[in-house]
């Protein structure tokens, strides 16, 4: 047999691209049991009702013309872009909302409230720009509008439970894409995350992380304030999130590289509660990463669950390919009873928003209105002949001797001769141009090292270096920086003396003669 020495690569190419071709499209449209997308319905709902009922009582305030709205299209020059409601409208079009999130929770005529969900929120969010919108509102008003057009309804909800009470078979096989275009959402929004910080040279030198830490804006956190002390683990984890949010979108699809990708974005969305006090945001993030949960993950630990409890959680009907239409048997009664929930629900936050009076205008003496500031007052807020001390400039002062990515890494107080002290000032933003100077004082506040210093108002810290030379003896020293001419921080350093040379003879002492009771003279002889 031979082999033939010519092969026509053009015939291989249509197989080529028929093959691509089939793989993306089992990829996007390959039918499935959508349990994945069917937790997400049931997570990130509850997850959304944190915040919302947090805002129940201040509907008036923040969402209608009696209170003080910042809407978003103002900033964009289109004041009347959307309409604002008045308190009644926005009161029962709120409880709305909540019960939309309710029954897209439960599943009771999904498809519909994961509309009115998907479409409310992102109203709201963009009428109170300052207090409502954030990163969490815009990623999840996304995941629910994708949401709405799978088949996450048919499956754990009460929709199906209804369904099978009147004997009807639904089947919940649906196409892949809403889970794949929610999946590839995570990817994409992590992918831009990096971009932006890859623009932001403060995440690289740690102090954005830095004072995040330092701060509860969000909220309290735990761990922030002590590991904002070690800038080296913090420079660190920029880094590893940076590679992280890069790599997801093109890895975290199946096998390892999908549990170490889920697996270090719980850890890094655990994290920024501990360290910068969020608490909705990772919980979104942690009810979207269940998109990844497929099938063959679900027969998994259902093998895991009867190898550990001994219970089969197997389903009692079997599915068919009969998909029953909604507005007939038992679809029709419940479309009713969902409508008249929505109708009495908006009817109560109506009676809720009317008896919380936060204005007090159903008050018999009046709404409330603003007392007038002392003259005292006035005056202390309209001065602006006060200067802001130097010491007040100053966020951190730190002697180290490991300098990386221009930050001080460590910390240490004790040198020897021969050695480095590397001082660092950081300084909190915004200040003008200032002239620094590090002053190297003795413990009798006599200065024997100076270095100056311009800091240009666009960087956040100052660095100066003092040469331990043999010159200076050892003991206490001060370092002091001085702003402008005025002490801004002070920091004490130790200088130890050397120790003795290891490779030097010993110095022995020479034996003396016992001392005589006569004046003769003793002498001593080497041995």
């Amino acid at each position: 047999m031979s082999l033939p020495t010519d092969l026509d690569n053009s015939a291989l190419q249509p197989a080529i691209q028929a093959s691509l071709w089939s793989r993306i499209e089992a990829f996007f449209f390959q039918p499935e049991r959508p349990v994945g997308l069917a937790l997400v319905r049931i997570l990130l709902p509850l997850v959304l009702l944190i915040p919302t009922l947090h805002r129940i009582y201040r509907v008036r305030e923040f969402y209608t013309l009696d209170g003080a709205p910042a809407p978003i299209w103002d900033n964009y020059g289109q004041p009347e872009f959307l309409p604002i409601p008045t308190a009644p409208v926005a009161a029962g079009m709120y409880a709305v909302l909540l019960l939309s999130l309710v029954s897209a929770c439960v599943g009771w005529r999904t498809r519909m409230s994961l509309v009115i969900s998907g479409v409310l929120l992102p109203y709201f969010a963009m009428v109170d720009l300052i207090g409502t919108m954030s990163k969490f509102t815009i990623v999840s008003t996304h995941v629910l509008l994708l949401m709405s057009m799978s088949s996450c309804g048919r499956t754990w909800s009460l929709d199906r439970w209804m369904a099978r009470r009147q004997g009807f078979a639904w089947s919940e096989i649906g196409p892949a894409w809403p889970r794949r275009l929610i999946q590839f959402l995570v990817g994409v929004t992590y992918l831009g995350a990096a971009a932006t910080k890859m623009h932001t040279p403060m995440f690289f030198s740690g102090d954005q992380l830095r004072y995040w830490m330092l701060t509860n804006v969000n909220s309290a956190n735990p761990l922030g304030e002590y590991l904002s002390q070690f800038p080296g683990m913090i420079l660190t984890m920029a880094y590893v999130t940076i590679v992280w949010e890069v790599l997801f979108l093109f890895i975290a699809w199946k096998g390892t590289a999908r549990t170490v990708m889920l697996t270090m974005g719980v850890f890094f969305h655990v994290m920024t509660y501990f360290t910068l006090g969020l608490l909705v945001f990772p919980l979104v993030y942690f009810a979207i990463y269940f998109a990844w949960y497929d099938e063959q993950d679900q027969a998994t630990w259902k093998g895991r669950w009867q190898h550990w409890f001994g219970r089969d959680f197997r389903r009692r009907l079997t599915d068919t390919d009969t998909v029953l239409p909604t507005n007939g048997g038992w679809g029709l009664p419940s479309f009713i009873s969902w409508a008249a929930c929505l109708v009495c629900a908006a009817a109560l936050g109506v009676w809720i928003d009317h008896n919380s009076d936060p204005f007090g205008e159903n008050r018999p003496e009046g709404p409330y209105t603003l007392k007038p500031i002392t003259p005292e007052r006035a005056a202390e807020l309209r001065r602006n002949d006060q200067q802001i001390d130097a010491t007040d400039k100053v966020f951190s002062l730190d002697i180290g001797s490991v300098m990386f990515n221009d930050n001080l890494v460590d910390r240490k107080h004790t040198f020897h001769h021969g050695e480095q002290a590397n001082i660092q000032c950081s300084l909190l933003p915004p200040h003008e141009d200032l002239y620094m100077e590090a002053q190297l004082r003795n413990e009798h506040e006599q200065i024997v090292r100076r270095i100056p210093q311009i800091v240009s108002r666009e960087n956040l810290r100052g660095h100066f270096w003092f040469e331990m030379e043999e010159s200076l003896p050892a003991g206490s020293y001060s370092v002091v920086i001085r702003i402008n001419g005025e002490d801004a921080g002070r920091r004490s350093l130790e200088l130890l003396p050397d120790a003795p040379d290891a490779g030097a003879a010993p110095v022995t002492s020479t034996p003396q003669a016992p001392a005589s009771t006569t004046n003769e003279t003793v002498t001593s002889t080497e041995p």
